[in-house]
């Protein structure tokens, strides 16, 4: 009888880890769906029903998983960002020790890289930065707040021993994100007219290039 039951907890333990990982996926299939959306459309021109079209799964689990379109939208930007900040995180650890431009350096390089293999961020937020809202002022606490206090501070710095162009830091790397994230943004217009791609290596490298030079300057 003992071995019974425990042949039956099994099976539920089994069917339940199954349910999980179906859950699991769908919630994948939803967040990839409403990453194509949203950056495409903005908040104001997808619905809960739209994501759930793309990602080919019934409304309802739209709903289920995360209440609201802005639930949705919040999961989205919170995947994309940590994403970014993960990769942050970790240049900023591979550069500890180094003097504030190294380190500067390092991070626009890694910025710039990260804009290539990952663009949707810059297409989701491009939707919401024009105008305030309180989708705006979450955005810039929960995404972009810590992470710009740091480069800021290094760009004071850098400036302060003159290797990096004169002006607000603030400012300057708002112009720096702009120079570094459009040609990803616009990748079919770079390609049109360029006739290549902005995500092919050798591209992204002489990009690095281009921004360095408009904002550092050698000693």
């Amino acid at each position: 009888m003992i071995e019974q039951n425990e042949a039956i907890e099994e099976i539920e333990i089994v069917k339940v880890r199954r349910r999980q990982g179906r859950a699991k996926d769908t919630r994948h299939k939803i967040l990839q769906a409403a990453t194509t959306e949203f950056a495409s459309a903005g908040f104001d021109g997808v619905t809960t029903r739209s994501i759930a079209q793309r990602a080919e799964v019934q409304h309802g689990l739209v709903i289920y998983h995360f209440q609201t379109k802005l639930g949705v939208w919040e999961a989205v930007i919170e995947n994309a960002a940590d994403i970014f900040h993960e990769g942050f995180q970790k240049k900023l650890d591979e550069l500890k020790g180094c003097d504030a431009v190294t380190t500067l350096r390092g991070l626009h390089r890694n910025f710039i890289e990260m804009c290539a293999t990952r663009p949707e961020l810059h297409w989701l937020t491009s939707h919401e930065v024009g105008h305030p809202s309180t989708r705006l002022v979450w955005l810039i606490d929960r995404v972009f707040g810590a992470d710009m206090k740091i480069t800021t501070d290094l760009i004071r710095i850098a400036q302060s021993e003159k290797r990096y162009v004169e002006g607000d830091p603030y400012h300057l790397h708002f112009l720096f994100m702009g120079a570094a994230a459009r040609a990803f943004m616009h990748g079919a217009d770079v390609e049109h007219t360029m006739g290549e791609s902005p995500f092919d290596p050798a591209f992204v490298e002489r990009h690095v290039i281009y921004c360095e030079r408009l904002f550092f300057r050698e000693p």
